[in-house]
C-alpha cells in the first residue's frame, strides 16, 4: 500500500487548466460559427458547420481510447493540443466555409485524445475521493465557460467577429505548453484492488457498489443535453439575428446560462445516485417544456431569465451523466466509460444539430417544437429503463 505522501505527489491543478482553458476557448469560435456564417450558408449547411467538430469527435475517443492507454494520458494530450492547434491554423489564411468545415473535422478527430484522457484520471486512481474531484473538474470548465463569454461578448464589441478565429489557436498552445510541462501520469493508475487506499475503498464500497447502473440511462442523459444544447449553439444564434440583437448579446445570454449550468452540474456532483437517478429523469420531462417560451418571446431580458432556467437543467442532466459514467469507470476499473461517454456526447450532438438544423431551414419555431417533443420521447424511453437503475 502507498503511503498518503506518495499518492499526494500526483498533481491535480494541471488537469483543472487543461480543463478550463479550453473551455475558456471552445465557445468562441462554437457561437461565432453561426453568426459569422449566418448570411453565407443555407441553415442546414451552417447546422453542419456547427456540429462538424463533434461528427469526428463521435467515434475518435471510441477510436483512441486503447492508444491512449498505450502511450499514456499526458502523451495524448500533449499529441492532441499540438494537433488542434495545427488544425485551426488552416483557416488562418482564409475563412472559407469548406475550408473551415474541413478543420473542423479534423480537430474533432484528435480532440478524441483530450477530454477523455483529463476525465479519466479521477476514476484512473481509485484512491481519490472521486465526488470532491469530479466537482472540481466540472467547476472549472464551468466557470471557465462563462469567463471565456464574457470574453467573447466584450472582443466582439471593439473588433471584428472574424478575429475570433484567429485568436482560437493562442489558447491551444497554451495548453501544450502545460501539458508538456506540468501533466503527470495518475500514480496510482495501474494498482491493483489490494494495493489502493483501503479507506478510500471503504469508503467507495459504501456509495458505489450497491447500484446497478444500465448505461443506456446516462445515454440518454447526454441525448437529452446535447439536443437542448442545439439552442444555445444553433436555434437562439438564428433568432437572436432575425431579432436584430447583438452579436455581443448572444454571447453574453450564454455567461448566463452557465452560471447556472455551474450550480446544477456541482449539485448533481453532489446527490447520492438513488436521488440523482430520479432528479434527473424529471428533469428532462420539465425541460422539454421550457423550448416552447422560446417562441413565445421576443424581449431580450426575458430571455435572460429562460436561459438560466435552461442552463440549470443542462447542468443537472450533463452533471448526472458525467457521474454514472464515472461511477461505471470505477465499478469496472477502467476507463472506457470516459471514452464512451465523449463519444456518445459527439454522437448525439451532431444528430441533434443536423435534425435541428434542417428543421430551422424549413421555420426556427418548427425547430424549437421539434425540440421539445424529442425530449418528452427521451423522457419516456428512460421510463422504460429506470426501473433497472437500482441497488443490488
Amino acid at each position: 500500500m502507498l503511503s498518503k505522501e506518495t499518492t499526494h505527489k500526483w498533481k491535480f491543478w494541471p488537469v483543472l487548466c487543461l480543463a478550463f482553458i479550453f473551455a475558456f476557448s471552445n465557445p468562441l469560435v462554437m457561437i461565432a460559427t453561426p453568426l459569422y456564417y449566418f448570411q453565407q450558408v443555407p441553415e442546414r449547411i451552417l447546422s453542419l458547420m456547427t456540429a462538424a467538430l463533434t461528427i469526428t469527435y463521435s467515434i475518435s475517443p471510441l477510436v483512441l481510447n486503447k492508444i491512449s492507454d498505450r502511450i499514456g494520458r499526458r502523451k495524448s494530450i500533449i499529441i492532441s493540443m499540438v494537433g488542434a492547434t495545427l488544425a485551426q491554423l488552416m483557416y488562418f489564411i482564409t475563412l472559407n466555409p469548406i475550408l473551415f468545415l474541413i478543420e473542423r473535422l479534423l480537430e474533432g478527430f484528435i480532440l478524441g485524445f483530450f477530454f477523455p484522457n483529463l476525465m479519466a484520471t479521477i476514476s484512473d486512481d481509485p484512491s481519490l475521493d472521486q465526488k470532491k474531484y469530479l466537482s472540481r473538474f466540472n467547476l472549472s470548465w464551468s466557470l471557465a465557460i462563462v469567463l471565456g463569454l464574457l470574453f467573447g461578448a466584450f472582443f466582439v464589441e471593439i473588433v471584428d467577429l472574424k478575429y475570433v478565429f484567429y485568436i482560437s489557436p493562442i489558447f491551444l498552445i497554451a495548453n501544450a505548453i502545460i501539458a508538456f510541462l506540468f501533466f503527470q501520469e495518475p500514480i496510482n493508475r495501474h494498482l491493483n484492488p489490494d494495493e489502493e487506499n483501503p479507506d478510500n475503498t471503504e469508503k467507495l464500497s459504501k456509495t458505489t457498489v450497491k447500484y446497478y447502473i444500465p448505461v443506456i440511462i446516462p445515454l440518454l442523459l447526454i441525448l437529452a443535453s446535447s439536443f437542448a444544447s442545439g439552442n444555445g449553439m444553433l436555434l437562439y444564434p438564428i433568432r437572436a439575428s432575425i431579432l436584430g440583437f447583438s452579436e455581443s448579446s448572444t454571447y453574453l445570454i450564454n455567461v448566463f446560462a452557465t452560471l447556472s449550468q455551474s450550480i446544477a452540474m456541482y449539485l448533481a456532483s453532489s446527490l447520492v445516485l438513488k436521488k440523482l437517478k430520479n432528479f434527473s429523469i424529471f428533469a428532462v420531462f420539465f425541460y422539454s417544456f421550457l423550448f416552447i417560451f422560446f417562441t413565445l418571446n421576443k424581449v431580450y431580458y426575458l430571455f435572460i431569465i429562460l436561459f438560466l432556467i435552461s442552463g440549470f437543467f443542462y447542468g443537472f442532466l450533463y452533471g448526472a451523466a458525467s457521474k454514472f459514467f464515472l461511477t461505471l469507470n470505477v465499478l469496472k476499473k477502467t476507463s472506457k466509460y470516459s471514452s464512451i461517454s465523449e463519444s456518445s456526447l459527439g454522437i448525439t450532438f451532431f444528430i441533434s444539430q443536423l435534425f435541428l438544423g434542417f428543421m430551422a431551414g424549413i421555420n426556427v419555431f418548427i425547430a424549437y417544437y421539434s425540440l421539445t417533443l424529442s425530449l418528452l420521447a427521451i423522457f419516456f424511453v428512460s421510463l422504460v429503463f429506470i426501473r433497472k437503475f437500482k441497488e443490488i
